[in-house]
């Protein structure tokens, strides 16, 4: 059986809370716990891009999340109504710079959303088209596990 939800939450942080819990309510019956803390991550790190990133911070605008839970793998697709990604900056999030101690400029916490993401679903896709940003993103599933 495939569950799905739809969630539409406002550009701000605070909102993203309710999403946690709306993953974890869906996944909790079937999914070891492990296994939603990296879907949660993958999630919040794409709210937050959406917010911070497409919407400059600013608050009063739509991001959608749906969520679509089926047997082998769960979907996840976050879309906004912002300023599009930088073509290529998916791509460019496939390696982590490891911070270097001599050099200051390579500290920052800032722009490892999409690496973390990655790294925490199996596939990531993003789409721009007619005015509405998808991130699309899933991960497969050991059959038969249960929480």
């Amino acid at each position: 059986m495939t569950r799905t939800i739809g969630l539409d939450i406002e550009s701000r942080p605070e909102c993203i809370e309710l999403l946690s819990g709306a993953l974890y309510g869906m996944c909790q019956p079937v999914l070891p716990a492990a296994e939603i803390a990296k879907i949660n991550l993958a999630m919040v790190e794409a709210v937050n891009n959406a917010v911070e990133h497409a919407y400059h911070g600013e608050p009063g605008h739509p991001v959608r999340v749906e969520l679509e839970l089926a047997p082998d793998r769960l979907g996840l697709r976050v879309q906004d109504h912002g300023q599009p990604m930088p073509p290529g900056r998916l791509e460019a999030a496939a390696a982590f710079v490891e911070p270097d101690p001599e050099d200051p400029e390579t500290w920052s916490m800032r722009g490892r959303g999409l690496f973390i993401i990655r790294s925490c679903m199996d596939t990531v896709e993003y789409e721009a088209r007619d005015g509405v940003n998808t991130l699309s993103m899933s991960r497969l599933l050991a059959t038969g596990e249960s929480a």
